[in-house]
């Protein structure tokens, strides 16, 4: 072994770790921090996680295949060495304290390593959380101070001194490839940095939020009398009874498998969609005359899906539909006018989370006879039935269109 470099192992693990350090510093301070980053977040956990490790393993290795003596003595030889340990005490003190951010969370994010490997929280008190932040974000800018002096000196070294410690950390017999991997590492961190929008943007966002109105004052006069919208004047009320008792009973509808109920949420200009997987219904309705119609739709919340597991399972969580407590949401309508030749509106109850308020949707009858397509949509505000109460939740817009779509027979 040449006591002039570094080992292979040291060789290639400095640079993954390099590599990944570039990513997870332009992720950290670049990062959406509302709900449109939650990928770049999963993302930035997994790099934390695998620099913690791979930090680890380059411990190990430097036991075991010292390095090298440095090229310079003195008071920059003692610089360079208080540098190396720097580096080593960040990148096991900042993965370890967003480890322990995520562990004690007001909002319970699983955290999947890649998508893939499940990896536990750590068993801290959730009171210790704004520390840990405050700690985290600290190391953070130390880390980049010295992710920064680690750069220059190396340039330093190569163009000033023009010593050989680029070629120490190259593989042998490639000499220039040192040069090549640090130039690689800089395209990485600064495409990412202009790639990101940055904390100004999510401030921005945040204080628009905050001097945005508070909702109607309308919500909470549903909150009193949920059923105000539904009840029809007592004229109106007799005069349906009296039609309904001339027709009859209306006719049953069988909803027939294979439909949809979808729902979409602006994030900041970026649409949130998903949809309901499992969900049934009663419908008694004469299309000619709907007064006398009776709906009734329950949705299980625990079906909610947005095409990615983890956000799946926050969905199901306290701050959003809080599935443990209540799993289904129901639809009830006991009013419906015809608006147009085959288009309707349902005046009804929305029951969700343990509120109910007066809902409206609209829809269309396609088809004849006993058999027909119905589409239709609503437009539901979460924030009435503290449906996204948490951070992660920061940037979705309070309205959330639900659409559906269905095939229903007559029985």
């Amino acid at each position: 072994m040449d006591a002039t470099r570094y080992s292979t192992g040291a060789i290639w693990l400095h640079w993954l770790i390099a590599f990944a350090l570039a990513a997870e510093l332009a992720l950290g301070f670049g990062m959406p921090k509302d709900a449109s980053g939650f990928t770049l977040y999963q993302l930035h956990k997994s790099l934390g996680i695998t620099i913690l490790l791979l930090t680890l393993v380059r411990i190990g290795w430097r036991f075991a295949r010292p390095a090298p003596e440095t090229l310079v003595g003195g008071f920059q030889g003692l610089l360079v060495k208080a540098g190396h340990l720097g580096l080593y005490a960040f990148m096991l003190a900042a993965p370890l304290t967003g480890w322990a951010v995520v562990s004690t969370a007001p909002i319970d994010v699983p955290t999947l390593l890649w998508g893939v490997v499940p990896w536990p929280h750590l068993p801290l008190a959730d009171g210790l959380n704004h520390t840990l932040e405050e700690a985290h974000e600290l190391i953070a800018f130390a880390g980049m101070a010295l992710f920064v002096g680690h750069v220059l000196a190396a340039l330093y070294h190569h163009f000033l001194l023009k010593d050989a410690t680029m070629a120490r950390m190259s593989p042998k017999g490639a000499a220039g490839l040192g040069l090549a991997m640090l130039a690689g590492v800089l395209v990485l961190h600064f495409g990412l940095v202009a790639a990101l929008p940055g904390h100004e943007e999510g401030e921005a966002e945040e204080a628009a939020e905050d001097a945005a109105p508070a909702p109607a004052a309308s919500a909470s006069a549903m909150a009193e009398d949920p059923l105000a919208e539904e009840s029809p004047a007592p004229e109106a009320s007799a005069s349906a009874a009296a039609e309904d008792e001339a027709a009859g009973p209306p006719p049953s509808w069988a909803i027939q498998p294979g439909g949809t109920l979808r729902f979409t949420a602006d994030n900041g200009g970026t649409a949130i969609s998903g949809s309901f997987s499992r969900w049934q219904g009663t419908i008694a309705m004469d299309p000619e005359n709907p007064a006398g119609a009776d709906i009734a739709i329950r949705i299980d919340l625990a079906s909610a899906s947005i095409g990615d597991a983890t956000q799946d399972e926050m969905l199901q969580g306290g701050d959003f539909f809080n599935t443990g407590a209540n799993p289904t949401a129901t639809f009830r309508s006991t009013s419906v006018e015809k608006t147009g030749s085959n288009s309707y509106r349902a005046r009804g109850t929305l029951s969700l989370r343990g509120a109910s308020r007066p809902q409206t949707i609209t829809f269309t009858l396609g088809g004849s006879g006993a058999r027909r397509q119905v589409s239709g949509s609503a437009t539901v505000d979460r924030n009435a039935f503290g449906v996204g109460t948490g951070e992660s939740a920061a940037g979705i817009a309070p309205n959330v269109r639900v659409e559906f779509s269905f095939g229903a027979t007559s029985q």
